[in-house]
């Protein structure tokens, strides 16, 4: 379409109060970044109400040396009256890895409605990777630098229930709540992505309230790109005890955290959490299952061992007890679940937070 006529086209949408889509500024050959997020343009909604816009297909695609790359339109789902948002292209490492070397020409199509209307805006852009820039198909910070032929392995038996002493007493208000790896959380984000049901809910930020620690090999690029990521996974309570003698508790939750990643065969859930609070024996028992490249057999296991440090907090005129953020490493069950991606011999394990409360009676 000519200058001339796309500028009125949008001038007649803009008077009609609907939204407004601005093309990033260029159209030189541009670099993707480590991250794999590029910035195509802006959204702005000049409505007197939130304007909707959504992408159509939801992946733009290119021919790379025969082969398809694909990217996700990163778009918002709604533009509040007056406002504006970033529209992205986001890569998978696989895609990074077919692009390395290599240029090529993305578009994307928008369809956008506001005040009754709808209308259209097309995206285009010229990009390039660096050939010395191929990255591995394995997760971020992963130890296993191949990613073929990796597996979750079962376990024999089940991770035992925290024996529950006479002491004990049953408690109130429990939460729990669930950090997984930052890096975890934004790696299986460029395919399916994370997703809670059965009473958990997935709570997204621009920032995890668990970064990794510092000199480990937990993955600790940033997630410069601004984007929202479900990196809190809040359960809904269960029956929960603790003992005032020994300092024992059993916090469970109920529901269910799921990771997916098609084009990569990841498909692993975990549910029903029992944090166990044991001394220098706490750990996160989840029920996992899994299936294609993480396929695993619905069962208990000791996933996480939790460093309880310092904890807990007691508020309340002693009545209510709080574990905030106790770090969490993969047992080598756990290991085993995650199919080896992240072993405890390269200091690779670190695997998120666990936090938890509940109040006596």
């Amino acid at each position: 379409m000519p200058l001339a006529r796309r500028l009125a086209a949008i001038g007649v949408l803009a008077a009609a109060g609907a939204l407004v889509a601005v093309p990033a500024a260029g159209a030189k050959v541009r670099t993707v970044p480590k991250a794999g997020v590029v910035t195509l343009g802006k959204v702005r909604c000049v409505a007197s109400e939130a304007c909707v816009v959504k992408a159509v297909p939801k992946q733009a695609k290119a021919r790379v040396a025969g082969k398809a790359v694909k990217g996700k339109v990163v778009v918002p789902s709604s533009v509040g009256a007056g406002g504006k948002a970033a529209v992205k292209l986001r890569f998978g490492s696989g895609a990074l890895d077919r692009l390395a070397g290599h240029t090529a020409t993305f578009k994307a199509h928008l369809v956008v409605r506001g005040s009754g209307r709808e209308a259209s805006q097309n995206f285009k852009v010229r990009l390039r990777r660096p050939a010395a820039a191929k990255t591995t198909t394995a997760p971020a910070g992963n130890g296993n630098s191949s990613g073929e032929g990796a597996h979750s392995e079962a376990v024999s038996g089940e991770a035992p229930v925290l024996a529950r002493p006479l002491t004990a007493q049953a408690v109130e208000d429990v939460s729990v709540t669930w950090y997984p790896r930052a890096s975890w959380v934004r790696y299986v984000a460029t395919g399916e992505g994370t997703t809670a049901s059965g009473g958990a809910t997935a709570v997204s930020s621009t920032t995890s309230a668990c970064p990794a620690v510092s000199g480990s090999n937990e993955g600790t690029e940033a997630a410069a790109s601004g984007l929202s990521f479900p990196y809190e996974v809040d359960f809904a309570p269960a029956a929960s005890w603790f003992d005032p003698a020994s300092g024992e508790a059993a916090i469970n939750g109920v529901g269910s955290v799921s990771f997916r990643y098609k084009g990569h065969t990841i498909n692993l859930t975990g549910s029903e959490p029992e944090v166990q609070i044991n001394g220098a024996s706490s750990q996160a028992v989840f029920r996992f299952s899994g299936s294609e490249g993480t396929p695993y057999p619905n069962q208990r296991v000791a996933l996480l061992g939790l460093d309880t440090t310092g904890q807990p907090t007691i508020t309340d005129e002693g009545h209510t007890y709080t574990y905030t953020l106790m770090r969490a490493a993969l047992t080598a069950d756990g290991e085993r679940v995650f199919a080896g991606f992240y072993p405890a011999s390269q200091d690779n394990n670190g695997f998120g937070c666990i936090s938890a409360s509940f109040t006596l009676p």
